[in-house]
């Protein structure tokens, strides 16, 4: 894959009322160090335009999510494990905790796609049951 990418993140919160996919799509980078994908790129808030930096991390049993800046957590998804964080935003933090149900990912050439189901709950109280795909391309160029 391509050092320039284009990444697709979507996720889903099943119970929550007229749930509706979330879906970001941006240009980012991508570099592979001991057979573990990492993917980086930025997102604004589109209220008060503060930015927050994003790393993921992907390896054969694991998805790792950091995030730096306006909102800062870091999240870990390990299938048949529950894992604690603080998520940290402007109007405070909260304790988040993500039990993993499984991670289905596949590689190819040219594309990396994750896809975690998992529960989530904020200060010890379950909020739902969520979906995230998390999916890198290599950035195609247009030849004439």
């Amino acid at each position: 894959m391509t050092k320039e990418i284009m990444v697709t993140v979507s996720g889903i919160q099943f119970e929550i009322e007229a749930s509706e996919p979330v879906e970001l799509i941006t240009m980012g980078s991508y570099y592979n160090k001991n057979g573990k994908h990492y993917i980086l790129y930025d997102e604004s808030d589109m209220e008060d335009g503060g930015l927050t930096k994003n790393r993921i991390k992907i390896d054969p049993n694991k998805v790792e999510v950091f995030k730096s800046g306006a909102t800062n957590a870091q999240m870990i998804f390990e299938e048949g494990k529950t894992n604690l964080t603080y998520y940290d935003t402007v109007m405070g933090s909260l304790l988040m905790g993500v039990t993993t149900e499984s991670i289905r990912i596949r590689e190819e050439e040219d594309k990396i796609r994750a896809k975690v189901r998992y529960s989530l709950e904020v200060n010890y109280t379950h909020i739902s049951d969520c979906e995230i795909v998390i999916e890198a391309k290599s950035k195609r160029i247009k030849s004439n």
